[in-house]
C-alpha cells in the first residue's frame, strides 16, 4: 500500500488580487496539518540543476489547520428525488442496456452486482440489476429473479420486468437486439412472490442503487449529501421507463415509444390511452445532452440529475450508422455511458481560504501542506491580473487545459507497453502508486476507464497529483507539464524579468482582451490541448502586432471544450476531448461518438478541423521519443538579417543545447517542424534544426503517414527532427517557435549561463520592446510559395553533442 495522507485541491486555478481562493484537504490520519502559501520558482530536484526552490509570500496564509479525512464518491449515476409516484405497488420497469463489464471477474472487474434502474436499499424496494454472473436480475425486497444467460458485453439488450401486486406474479425479460445462429433462446422468467413491494424513502437511481442513508461526515461528499450509492454500472443505458402496473409483453413493446409530450388535450401522454393511465416516467436521454440533467417526458416530470459526469452524445440502440453528429439526430443518441470511476467534483468541505492581497504579484503560487510526520502536498494556483490591470509587458500563458488532460495519468501503471514506449523500465513516483490504488481520484484523458472505454472528461475539482513540484513523469524521467514549466519560471526570475501569468482557461473565456495588453506572450513547454476560442484569440493577437514565443512542442493538437453544465461551480471545471481517427492516441472513440457532448463540436485533432498546428506559431508536431534529447545547429537562415539578431553572442558552428535537465539536451521528448504544406507561413525562416540527431526511439507521428513501413524513426526519417523557426506577422508582430518539449529544461543549466538561455533572452528582449518590431531590410523580403520551401538538410554531427 502507498500512503499519501495529505491530498487537496482548490476551487479555482486563477484568482485575482483581492479575491478569495478556497482549499479542500484530505488529511487521513494526522490530527492537524500546517498550511502555507508559497511562490513556486523551480520544481525540479535534479542535482544537475538549481534544485527545488520556493519562496515565502509576504501577507500569505500560514496556519495550523485541523485535519480530517475526506473521500471521493466516484462512479457516475443519475438520481431522481423520492416522490409518491415512484413508490409503486405493481410496476413495469424497462430499458435498453449496452454493458461493458457485465461479469464480476476475480482479477479484473470486482464490482459485484450493478444497478440499472433501481429504487432499492437494504432488501427493500424494487429494481433491475446485473448480477455477478452478468445476468439480468429483478429484485423485489430481498427476493430476486434472474435470467439464465448473461448479457453479451458491448451489445444492446432489451430488459423488462413486471410485478403484479394482486397476484404476486413477477416476470423478467431479456431480449438481445442481435441474435446469432448458435445463441440459446432466452425465455422470460416467471415467479410468484410472497410479499408486496416495501417502498423506502430513497431516490430512484439509474446506473447504481442506494447503499445506505448515512449522516456521517464521509457521506457529505456524496450526492445527494448523506445518500451513499453502490453497484455502479459500466455501460450504456437507453430509454428507461416506469409504469405503475404489470404490462403485457405487447404493451411493453408499445411502451418503447415512451411518453408523447405536447398537445396533451388532443392525445394521450402515453403511446395509448390505457398506457397513458399507468405511465409514471419515461426518461429521454436525448434531451439536454449538453447538460447534467435527465429529462422525464412523463406526466409527473420526474427529472433527474447526473452525478460525476457520465458520457453523453453516445449512440443509442436505434443508431442507424448514417448520422454521425448527435445534433442532427438526437433521438439516435439517447444513450448515456456510465462508468464506475467517473468523477466530476470531489465535493469536499473547505478547510481554509486565502484572500489574495490587492498588491500581489501575478505569479505561480501553491498552498504547501505539511505535517510533523513528514507528509507533504502542494496545491498549485495562479494569481492573474484582472483584465485591464496588467502588471508587465510580458505574460506567460499557463497550459492548464493540458494539465487537466494529463491529470492523474495512470499510463505508467496500466499501459502494457510502457517499457517499449520509453525504452527503459518506467520509474514511478509515489503519486503513481497511490493513484493506482485509489481509482476514485479519477484518471486522465490518456487513460481508459475500468471497462476499457476512453476517458474523455477531466475535472479540476479533485486532487490532481500529477500537477505537483518535485514530480518526475515516467515518459521523460524528468519534469513534465507543470513542473517542467517551472524551468521557464526559474529562468525568468533568475534573468530578472518582470512578467504576468494567466491560464489558457482565462484566454478561452476572455479572448483577445486577456492577451492584448502584453507585448509578448510566452507559452509553456507543452500546450497540447486547446479550445477554439483560445486559438482565435492567439491568432487575432499575433495579427494585430502581438509577439508569441512558443517554448515547447506538440501544441494546438487536440480539440478541447469546457462543459457548460458546470458553470455554476466556476468556469473551466470540466474539459472534454474525443479522440477520433487520427493523432497519437491511447484510445479511440467509437464510430458516431466524435462530437463533444458539452458544445456539440467535432472532436479529434485541430488539424482535421482544417486548423493546422503549424499555422499558429510556425511549426507543428512531427515526432516523439523518450530515451535521450539531442541538440541544434544553426542553418543559413539564421544569418538572414530578419532574424540574425537572435543569435548575437552565439557562434554559427556552436552546438546549441547539447545539455539540459530533460534527457540531456534541448531537442527532445516531442518535436515540431516547419512545413508550409501544413500551414507554416511561407516566409518562415528555419534558423536551427536537430535533423539527423535522433535515435530509433523517436518515431514519426501517425497522421503523417498512410501505412506502416520501415524507416519511420529518428535514424532515417527526415521529418523526425525539431526546427527552431521565426516568422513575422502583420502590424509589427512575430512568432518564434523553439519546437521541443525539452527546450525549457536547458534554460536553467549552468545558472542560466548557456547558449539556449542567450538565444531565448535575445528573442524576449526584442519581442518585449514597445511598438512594432523593426521592419526587415527590403533586400531580405522575397516571395516564396509553399512549393519553394525545402526542409533543412541533416546537419553535421559533433563530438560534443549527445
Amino acid at each position: 500500500m502507498t500512503s499519501m495522507r495529505l491530498t487537496g485541491y482548490a476551487d479555482k486555478f486563477s484568482v485575482h488580487p483581492g479575491d478569495k481562493i478556497k482549499f479542500y484537504v484530505n488529511c487521513d490520519g494526522p490530527a492537524s496539518f500546517d498550511a502555507e502559501i508559497v511562490q513556486m520558482i523551480h520544481g525540479d530536484t535534479n542535482p544537475r540543476g538549481p534544485g527545488f526552490i520556493e519562496r515565502a509570500v509576504p501577507g500569505g496564509f500560514r496556519d495550523t489547520v485541523p485535519g480530517r479525512k475526506q473521500v471521493i464518491h466516484s462512479g457516475s449515476y443519475a438520481f431522481v428525488p423520492d416522490s409518491a409516484p415512484l413508490n409503486v405497488d405493481s410496476f413495469t420497469l424497462q430499458c435498453w442496456v449496452w454493458p461493458t463489464a457485465p461479469k464480476t471477474h476475480p482479477k479484473y472487474w470486482k464490482h459485484g452486482p450493478q444497478g440499472l434502474v433501481t429504487k432499492w436499499m437494504g432488501d427493500k424496494g424494487y429494481g433491475l440489476f446485473l448480477n455477478e454472473k452478468g445476468c439480468a436480475e429483478l429484485r423485489i425486497n430481498g427476493e430476486s429473479i434472474t435470467t439464465a444467460q448473461p448479457l453479451r458485453d458491448h451489445a444492446w439488450h432489451f430488459l423488462a420486468a413486471t410485478f403484479d401486486a394482486k397476484t404476486g406474479e413477477a416476470v423478467l425479460y431479456h431480449e438481445p437486439q442481435v441474435v446469432y445462429a448458435l445463441d440459446p433462446a432466452i425465455e422470460p422468467v416467471q415467479r410468484m412472490l410472497s410479499e408486496p413491494v416495501h417502498n423506502v424513502p430513497v431516490p430512484l437511481a439509474i446506473a447504481a442503487h442506494v447503499d445506505a442513508l448515512d449522516e456521517g461526515p464521509l457521506a457529505r461528499s456524496s450526492l445527494p449529501a448523506g445518500v451513499s450509492f453502490a453497484g455502479k454500472y459500466n455501460g450504456k443505458i437507453d430509454s428507461p421507463r416506469l409504469c405503475n402496473r404489470a404490462l403485457s409483453r405487447f404493451e411493453i413493446e408499445s411502451m418503447k415509444q415512451g411518453a408523447q409530450p405536447g398537445l396533451t388535450e388532443r392525445r394521450n401522454s402515453g403511446p395509448t390511452g390505457d398506457l397513458a393511465k399507468c405511465l409514471v416516467a419515461a426518461w429521454d436521454f436525448s434531451i439536454g445532452i449538453d447538460t447534467i440533467k435527465v429529462a422525464d417526458c412523463g406526466p409527473y416530470q420526474l427529472d433527474g440529475r447526473l452525478v460525476n459526469c457520465p458520457t453523453r452524445a453516445m449512440t443509442g440502440y436505434n443508431w442507424s450508422g448514417t448520422v454521425f453528429d448527435w445534433k442532427q439526430a438526437p433521438e439516435q443518441y439517447s444513450a448515456i455511458h456510465f462508468h464506475d470511476d467517473d468523477v466530476d467534483d470531489a465535493r469536499w468541505e473547505v478547510d481554509f481560504e486565502w484572500e489574495v492581497p490587492a498588491d500581489a504579484k501575478s505569479r505561480f503560487y501553491a498552498a504547501k501542506l505539511t505535517t510533523a510526520d513528514g507528509d507533504e502536498d502542494y496545491i498549485p494556483f495562479w494569481v492573474v491580473p484582472e483584465i485591464g490591470k496588467a502588471q508587465s509587458k510580458i505574460a506567460v500563458m499557463v497550459p492548464t487545459i493540458s494539465y487537466m488532460a494529463y491529470a492523474n495519468e495512470h499510463v505508467a501503471c496500466n499501459a502494457g507497453g510502457a517499457e517499449l514506449f520509453v525504452y527503459r523500465v518506467p520509474i514511478m513516483q509515489q503519486q503513481n502508486m497511490f493513484l493506482a490504488e485509489h481509482r476514485e481520484y479519477g484518471g486522465s484523458i490518456y487513460d481508459t476507464h475500468t471497462d476499457g472505454s476512453g476517458i474523455c472528461m477531466s475535472s479540476r475539482l479533485r486532487p490532481i497529483l500529477s500537477i505537483r513540484p518535485k514530480y518526475d513523469h515516467f515518459l521523460a524521467q524528468a519534469p513534465w507539464q507543470y513542473p517542467a514549466d517551472l524551468h521557464l519560471i526559474y529562468w525568468l526570475e533568475t534573468m530578472g524579468y518582470d512578467y504576468d501569468v494567466f491560464t489558457d482557461e482565462d484566454v478561452t473565456y476572455e479572448g483577445l482582451a486577456r492577451l492584448e495588453p502584453y507585448n509578448v506572450i510566452i507559452t509553456g513547454s507543452h500546450p497540447e490541448h486547446n479550445t477554439g476560442t483560445q486559438l482565435d484569440a492567439l491568432h487575432n493577437y499575433t495579427q494585430r502586432g502581438g509577439r508569441l514565443m512558443y517554448m515547447g512542442a506538440d501544441a494546438w493538437y487536440w480539440v478541447h471544450s469546457f462543459h457548460p453544465g458546470y458553470e455554476d461551480k466556476g468556469r473551466g471545471v470540466i474539459t472534454e476531448m474525443r479522440r477520433c481517427e487520427s493523432g497519437i492516441r491511447t484510445w479511440r472513440a467509437d464510430p458516431g461518438e466524435y462530437y463533444h457532448q458539452g458544445t456539440g463540436e467535432l472532436g479529434g485533432m485541430w488539424r482535421f478541423r482544417g486548423r493546422y498546428l503549424h499555422s499558429v506559431a510556425g511549426t507543428g508536431m512531427s515526432s516523439e521519443g523518450f530515451d535521450i534529447s539531442s541538440y541544434y545547429s544553426r542553418t543559413p537562415d539564421s544569418n538572414n538579417p530578419r532574424v540574425s539578431w537572435a543569435f548575437e553572442g552565439i557562434d554559427y558552428d556552436e552546438d546549441i543545447g547539447n545539455f539540459g535537465l530533460v534527457g540531456g539536451g534541448a531537442a527532445g521528448l516531442e518535436l515540431d517542424i516547419a512545413d508550409t504544406m501544413l500551414g507554416t507561413p511561407p516566409h518562415t525562416l528555419v534558423v536551427a534544426t536537430s535533423a539527423g540527431r535522433h535515435t530509433e526511439a523517436y518515431l514519426l507521428v501517425m497522421e503523417d503517414f498512410g501505412f506502416n513501413q520501415q524507416g519511420l524513426d529518428g535514424t532515417t526519417h527526415p521529418r523526425v527532427r525539431s526546427d527552431i523557426a521565426f516568422h513575422e506577422t502583420p502590424n509589427g508582430g512575430a512568432c518564434f517557435a523553439f519546437s521541443s518539449i525539452a527546450y525549457c529544461g536547458s534554460l536553467p543549466w549552468n545558472n542560466c549561463d548557456n547558449n539556449i538561455s542567450r538565444l531565448t533572452k535575445n528573442v524576449l528582449d526584442r519581442f518585449s520592446m514597445d511598438g512594432p518590431l523593426p521592419a526587415p531590410p527590403e533586400d531580405a523580403i522575397h516571395y516564396r510559395g509553399r512549393a519553394d520551401y525545402e526542409a533543412p538538410a541533416e546537419e553535421r554531427h559533433s563530438s560534443g553533442g549527445v
